[in-house]
């Protein structure tokens, strides 16, 4: 078995991951960074536009921030925007040494000859992020995660396959900047499905604001894409053969960042059972609300996640609740990882053990068991709410869950996530934000400031849920 020992090994090479291994570079800390991407699979932050919004980067005021953070499911993380207070200016300005930027309108976007958002943008600053990492001698391997390595409570390292080999990589902090779990949901615009994050639950880390992910308005959703203004210049809506006027009209006169949950929460609640396509020239698209970011997923304080030696940053950590989300990504993204960096390169070195090891596992997972998942997900999904069809998907979770074989570890720990999503839903009898109850079609005043909680008990194979508030940093995560 090929072993590497390190301080940090960082599981995710999109733009938190990236952007924390280059930090920690800089500070002259040892560090892995773990990619599970191939040229064929580029991640959502390769294909991301990087755009900030310019309140972010230009002001520190208490009032404005909130304005841009409004967070209608009332579940956002309080440390969220005195984050963003303290770290961004310094972050943004470390990565405009390496990026410049040019101001368009309220945003700012990566300097180029068309001064238009460019989807792809994103790779050119990773692909500089990681020469620059290497350069200051951090390593980046490309691998899958099998296995968390806890050892008398606490993570050693991760176990990986790569290059068709089992690796075990031992460190004093394993981060999980993986992504998030939309690609889980049917009709989504990203593949991502979240193991990562049923791998963190299935050693003991607990999960939280699963219910909520960010909807796109329009998408296409026989290629599971979003449609941008390129896409969408001179087409026409239908709605069951006849024109969408109301949808038509409000894409075109809407506030661009309440665009997506105004016509969620006003047109798809009441009207997503009915087809809907878009036509432009010979294109035709099935038209309909589409998946985007996670808001929900590792729950912790200030990074640092209930399973010792664990940290969280990016979309896989829980930040990312507010209504609309155009220019805040990245700069979420880049404050938590700037934070985490900070934390990290003070952290002692762990004695590494040389008797440190892992079964053997398949690090996919199975291409039939996301379809399943996702077609038993739609089946419950929005207007079809139904308590009876979240119970019987529950039950199938830990049914398939209990009949694999210990191999297929990645499978185990996406039956817990999806579970884990379907019970937080479960609990959330209301409509709120994103999330949508049929049988529950209003907000319930009395869950305000509640998330849900999930938790995984290895020994007995079950979920737990909860609703309560959140912790403070005395309490733990």
């Amino acid at each position: 078995m090929n072993r590497i020992l390190t301080h940090t090994v960082v599981v995710g090479a999109g733009i938190a991951g990236s952007w924390l291994a280059y930090r920690l570079a800089q500070y002259g800390v040892p560090v892995v960074l773990l990619s599970a991407a191939h040229h064929d699979t580029p991640t959502v932050s390769l294909r991301a536009a990087t755009v900030f919004d310019r309140r972010l980067v230009e002001t520190a005021d208490r009032d404005e921030l909130a304005q841009v953070f409004v967070d209608e499911t009332a579940t956002q993380h309080p440390e969220l925007q005195p984050m963003m207070r303290s770290y961004l200016h310094r972050e943004f300005a470390e990565l405009s040494k390496l990026v410049p930027f040019q101001t368009l309108e309220t945003m700012l976007i990566p300097h180029h000859p068309v001064p238009f958002p460019r989807l792809g943008a994103g790779g050119e600053v990773i692909a500089l992020l990681h020469q620059q990492i290497r350069a200051l001698g951090g390593q980046i391997i490309t691998g899958r995660v099998t296995d968390l390595l806890v050892e008398d409570g606490v993570c050693r390292g991760v176990s990986c396959v790569h290059a068709g080999e089992q690796l075990v990589i031992q460190s004093s902090a394993v981060v999980i900047a993986s992504g998030g779990y939309a690609g889980l949901m049917p009709h989504s615009h990203t593949p991502n499905s979240g193991s990562m994050l049923g791998l963190f639950a299935s050693v003991g880390g607990e999960l939280t604001n699963l219910e909520f992910s960010q909807r796109h308005a329009l998408g296409d959703l026989t290629a599971g894409r979003v449609l941008y203004p390129p896409d969408l210049a001179g087409a026409q809506f239908y709605r069951a053969g006849q024109r969408a006027v109301w949808l038509e009209r409000a894409y075109a006169t809407m506030n661009e960042e309440r665009r997506d949950l105004e016509i969620f929460q006003q047109y798809w609640r009441s009207n997503g059972q009915v087809s809907h396509t878009l036509e432009r020239g010979d294109e035709n698209y099935a038209l309909g609300p589409i998946y985007g970011l996670s808001m929900g997923g590792i729950a912790h304080n200030g990074s640092i996640t209930a399973v010792a030696g664990v940290y969280a940053t990016g979309e896989a950590r829980h930040d990312i609740v507010a209504d609309a989300i155009i220019g805040r990504p990245w700069a979420i993204y880049i404050c938590t990882s700037g934070m985490l960096a900070d934390t990290l390169k003070t952290l002692p070195e762990q004695a590494k053990s040389e008797t440190l090891s892992a079964p053997l596992r398949d690090p996919d997972v199975q291409a039939g068991l996301c379809v399943a998942i996702r077609r038993r997900l739609h089946s419950f999904e929005d207007h079809r709410f139904s308590e009876s069809a979240v119970h019987s998907f529950v039950e199938w979770c830990g049914r398939t869950r209990r009949e694999l074989p210990d191999a297929q570890n990645s499978d185990s720990a996406l039956l817990i996530l999806a579970e884990s999503y379907a019970r937080s839903a479960l609990l959330r009898r209301e409509s709120r934000g994103y999330f949508y109850r049929a049988d529950f079609p209003t907000t319930d005043p009395s869950l305000s400031q509640l998330r849900t909680f999930v938790r995984y008990d290895r020994a007995d194979d079950t979920v737990h849920a909860e609703l309560r508030p959140h912790r403070s940093a005395d309490e733990g995560p």
